[in-house]
């Protein structure tokens, strides 16, 4: 299973995959879009990408 790592980069209001995909956090809302679906930060986001995506995804933001 393929694994994508991301992180937080608060002070910009993004979200960083190293697959180069670099999402912004609307924080009105505290929400981003990843490959066209809605993502809230609310929620479990590692778990919320895994399932679906079907790939592992590693949050490696260093708080």
């Amino acid at each position: 299973m393929q694994e994508i790592e991301f992180y937080f980069d608060w002070d910009n209001n993004k979200i960083i995959f190293n697959d180069g995909t670099i999402c912004d956090i609307d924080s009105e809302i505290e929400s981003f879009f990843y490959r066209g679906k809605k993502f809230f930060l609310a929620s479990d986001v590692e778990k919320d990408l895994c399932y679906t995506f079907n790939m592992r995804y590693v949050n490696t933001t260093e708080y």
